[in-house]
């Protein structure tokens, strides 16, 4: 039972499916076109935004902006024209939309798409050529929307993906300016201005000529009616240099008179700022002459337009603004279009005022007054006085109160250009204006033009060809390309040759590539239009396989595909079948390893040098390439030179690329994808080597010398390898000596150029000592106050290899200086050879203590003196015999110097330097031995009497003992010791000779008796 109800169960579903399936499967062909075609749209951007300016806020009268883009990649099956798809748009109650209909495509006659804007939406309908195509890509439309009523939180459009928009109140318009207010003074200079025609990618370019002299007129009338006239400007010319992408439109041009009024004499009598027949408070008057137009459309009613024709852009110019003056004052244009696509509209007044074009010239029917010209236009303007409409008859009129006698002083001209979209955008447009007269007299200005693309498009070309280099999106190639092809049938002939648009800077980038018909690319290949004798159906030949290759690759790896990932170069042209082929090439960025080499120093390269590298793979420092370069001594120091690689140590296979080549006849790997290689130079010759590479981020050098190798990204792999001169120079100074050490003394040095005339100084040295006998370094600076900021740390940017030079201690702090490790006499100097460490210049300085001490003999007085050497002894506080001293006197009155010794019979033992003798501190006093009975004096180098002095090392201060022997007639002793028993022994020997000599006497005389 169960089981029964639950098969009955089952059937019952079984029935009610097969029902809803047949219910929906009714006119399946219709709807699941219809649906597919709307659900295939894919909406790849869109926006809704005020413009200018940007926003979602409006006020009424401002205008939105709708920019959408679009594709529907592939048709799907069993679409066909006529069908549908929608992409909604802000309201259009709310909105005025500018163009409601156009069609999509490269063909206007046989376009892809048509569209329509009704009730908020866009409704685009398919075409033939579309269901041809087979898919549409690409596509976009803009759209412009003036806001005309109020609105708040309004659907932006685009399915869903718009913003929400908001309308505003516009402020109250301003009240109508007052009838009686003068032209302001800043308004009359040359004047240019632009503004975007509705609903055209056009713009309309509006410009005032002489406004300055208008303005003067009037001034002149006011002051002395027409006695001051205005000067004449011959020639008069207005040049126009067109912002590129956009071009003159024919037929465009306008040209006014303006006809200002006169203020009233509570106005100051000036030029008004309203023409004669303006509206009165918006209601129109009967002769509305303001602004009378003499050129409408270019129609050559007043202005000539003259052609270029062979003539340069100076002939031209100069024909064009010649031409009124020699042509009995016919006015005449000209666009002169320059060899780079941009245009250059000159238009021509001849002489103004001159005396061919006048006021009283202008007339016009008008439809509530009849023919009516200047005069009358002031007699019937209401809003001017008696007194007004009679200084305007004699400014306008030709008499002698006019200061132009009539003639027309002033023009208004304005012109339309089209604007090359979507080459050229939205955005600012600027041109440049002059105005030239006479021989060379000019004004300039400016004009600018807000300017918002209108545009749409959707392509579906028999043949479509992009170029893509592979790596990483946007990254920039090493060098830009432009990449060249060319398409052949089997039998290599070539049919077309192609190039990318532009050059390819970036990788990850498509670029179209473009066709020509001729190698010099001047001949376009037509993509669409079939009728076109240029279009591939007419030049290649049904049924023909062709091939599409790259020309010229420098390098680069090729692969060709078609849009479904098929690696192919090759299609057919069938003309029974519209058939659309797209084939993307993709290369992969060669490696390029460049290297320069520098020499860094200061002076001039003694010979040339030869450098060689050495490309090794870090894996195992096998070297996969050899580089060499030669600097002479004419590329000298500071100079950039290529390092040239090769295969092989013999220099004869340079390398041409990187990845792989064939070396005798076998294909041989340069370097492998993700090894890494190190630049290595083989024999620095005494040089600092410093590598560099480029930063990938920024570009900027930075210290290093691998590269791992990236096929996928290749690019330029730059070196750098920079040697640098050096020196190893040192300097050193050490205090020796028994004498104590004063510590923390500074010593300064001079290290001259010897090689130089007058031996400058190059640097300056300090050391300051702390300890007795241990070498010390001395620091050098290029200035004299020793900053830190000049501190020498690379000799080889100061001195000069082969100069010689001299160091000098200036500030001994009274020691002794003794060089050593150089040249010379004093052993302090030396001869600078670059990059040899066998070279070290090493110099040391030693010094010694220092004790001057000297003494001095003479002998003075009345007595004789026939000569005589004098003895002396140098007594420690012990009156211990330190030294020996002896002086040869002569004569009298003679400074005679005393020479020590330590041993005075033995004449090597002769005292030099005091501080190998004497001790600091001690006190030492000099006596002389041996007088003779002399009167003996000591006095120190002060004039002291004393003969003891005390012992200080390194004073720089000069200690001398005078000693000073006296004799009179008879001389007497003065002091003990050994001279007092000289003289008792003598005169007791006298006397006993004197008693024997009287002895003898006597004993004779008794004798004798």
């Amino acid at each position: 039972m169960k089981k029964n109800r639950i098969k009955v169960l089952s059937m019952i579903v079984l029935i009610l499916s097969t029902y809803i399936i047949g219910f929906f499967g009714l006119n399946s062909d219709k709807n699941l076109a219809a649906t597919t075609l709307q659900d295939s749209l894919n909406i790849t951007a869109y926006t809704a935004e005020k413009s200018p300016g940007g926003g979602t806020s409006l006020e009424t009268g401002q205008r939105l902006k709708v920019h959408m883009e679009f594709e529907i990649d592939p048709l799907p099956e069993g679409t066909k024209a006529g069908d549908t798809f929608e992409i909604s748009v802000p309201d259009t109650y709310l909105f005025e939309f500018l163009g409601t209909k156009g069609v999509l495509g490269n063909d206007p006659s046989d376009p892809y798409l048509t569209y329509e804007i009704k009730d908020n939406k866009v409704i685009f309908t398919i075409c033939d050529a579309a269901v041809e195509a087979e898919r549409l890509y690409a596509g976009v439309l803009d759209l412009t929307a003036i806001a005309r009523r109020t609105g708040t939180n309004i659907d932006g459009g685009g399915n869903g993906e718009g913003p929400i928009l908001e309308i505003t109140p516009a402020p109250d318009p301003t009240v109508n300016p007052p009838e009686d207010r003068p032209y302001p003074d800043e308004n009359k200079y040359l004047y240019k201005d632009g503004k975007q025609i509705d609903g055209e990618n056009g713009i309309a370019w509006a410009m005032r000529a002489n406004y300055q002299d208008y303005g003067a007129a009037f001034d002149n009338y006011t002051k002395d009616q027409g006695q001051t006239k205005i000067v004449d400007k011959a020639n008069g010319l207005l040049v126009d240099h067109l912002t590129p992408g956009t071009h003159f439109r024919e037929n465009s041009l306008w040209v006014t008179v303006p006809n200002y009024i006169i203020t009233t004499s509570a106005a100051g009598s000036r030029m008004g700022d309203r023409q004669l027949g303006a509206n009165i408070e918006g209601e129109k008057q009967k002769v509305p002459f303001a602004d009378f137009v003499i050129e409408k459309e270019g129609n050559g009613n007043a202005f000539v337009k003259l052609e270029q024709d062979n003539r340069t852009y100076q002939e031209f110019q100069d024909y064009v603004q010649a031409y009124p003056d020699t042509n009995s004052g016919q006015r005449a244009y000209g666009v002169f279009k320059h060899d780079d696509g941009t245009e250059t509209v000159l238009i021509a007044f001849g002489t103004i005022p001159g005396s061919n074009h006048y006021y009283e010239d202008l007339r016009e029917n008008f439809a509530e007054f009849g023919e009516a010209g200047i005069h009358d236009a002031i007699d019937a303007d209401e809003s001017l006085s008696s007194k007004q409409k009679e200084h305007l008859h004699d400014i306008y009129g030709k008499s002698e109160k006019s200061p132009s006698n009539g003639a027309i002083i002033a023009y208004d001209v304005a012109f339309f250009v089209d604007v090359d979209v979507p080459e050229y955008g939205s955005g600012k447009y600027t041109n440049d204006l002059k105005f030239i007269y006479n021989d060379n007299d000019s004004e300039d200005t400016r004009g600018e033009s807000d300017f918002e693309a209108i545009w749409g498009d959707v392509k579906a070309d028999f043949l479509r060809v992009r170029k893509k280099v592979s790596g990483d999106e946007g990254k920039e190639l090493s060098e830009g390309k432009t990449f060249t092809f060319k398409i052949r049938d089997r039998y290599n002939n070539v049919v077309a040759y192609g190039k990318t648009k532009t050059a390819v800077t970036h990788k990850g980038i498509e670029v179209e590539v473009v066709f020509y018909r001729d190698a010099a690319y001047t001949i376009p290949v037509e993509n669409v239009n079939e009728s076109d004798p240029n279009h591939w159906s007419n030049f290649l030949v049904d049924g023909r396989w062709y091939y599409i290759e790259e020309v010229d690759a420098d390098g680069y790896e090729v692969h060709i595909q078609d849009t479904s990932g098929n690696k192919t170069n090759q299609f057919k042209y069938d003309s029974k079948i519209d058939r659309h082929w797209n084939f993307i090439i993709i290369n992969q960025e060669p490696i390029k390893l460049e290297a320069e080499k520098k020499i860094i120093g200061i002076g001039s390269l003694a010979s040339d040098k030869d450098f060689e590298f050495e490309l090794r793979d870090t894996r195992d420092d096998s070297v996969v390439a050899y580089g060499k370069t030669t600097i002479t001594t004419t590329d000298g120091k500071n100079k950039n030179k290529p390092i040239t690689f090769y295969t092989d140590n013999t220099y004869t296979e340079e390398i041409t690329n990187w990845k792989k080549m064939t070396i005798n006849g076998v294909e041989t790997v340069i370097l492998e994808d993700g090894v890494t290689y190190e630049l290595v130079e083989v024999n620095s010759q005494g040089y600092k080597v410093t590598y560099y590479t480029k930063d990938p981020s920024g570009g900027d050098p930075v210290e290093g010398n691998t590269y791992t190798a990236d096929y996928e990204n290749g690019g330029k792999i730059s070196f750098a390898v920079t040697n640098q001169d050096t020196l190893d120079f040192e300097a050193n100074k050490k205090v020796e000596g028994t004498g104590l050490l004063t510590p923390n003394k500074t010593y300064a040095f001079e290290l001259k150029d010897l090689s130089s005339s007058g031996k400058p100084v190059v640097a300056y040295g300090k050391v300051t000592i702390k300890e007795k006998g241990k070498n010390q370094a001395i620091e050098f600076f290029t200035t004299s106050d020793y900053s830190v900021a000049n501190k020498i740390t690379d000799w080889a940017k100061i001195l000069h290899e082969g100069k010689n030079y001299q160091l000098v201690e200036t500030d001994t702090q009274n020691y002794q200086p003794i060089y050593s490790g150089g040249t010379g006499d004093k052993n302090n100097e030396f001869q600078v050879v670059y990059n040899d460490t066998s070279k070290k210049i090493t110099l040391n300085t030693e010094n010694q203590n220092t004790f001057d001490f000297s003494a001095k003999k003479k002998v003075v007085g009345d007595g004789v003196f026939e000569g005589e050497i004098f003895k002396f002894q140098l007594l420690d506080s012990k009156n211990q015999v330190v030294a020996h001293g002896k002086a040869e006197v002569t004569a009298k009155d003679v400074d005679v110097p005393i020479v020590f010794y330590q041993d005075l019979d033995d004449e090597s033992t002769k005292i030099t330097d005091w501080t190998d003798i004497l001790t600091e501190g001690e006190t030492y006093q000099l006596k002389e031995v041996d007088d003779s009975g002399y009167a003996v004096t000591y006095k120190d180098q002060d004039g002291t009497e004393t003969n003891q002095f005390n012992v200080q090392f390194n004073t720089g201060k000069s200690m001398s003992i005078q000693v000073e022997n006296r004799r009179g007639k008879v001389p007497l002793p003065e002091t003990g010791g050994e001279g007092l028993t000289r003289q008792v022994t003598v005169a007791s020997a006298f006397l006993i000779l004197l008693i024997l000599i009287g002895g003898i006497i006597e004993y004779r005389r008794k004798a004798g008796a």
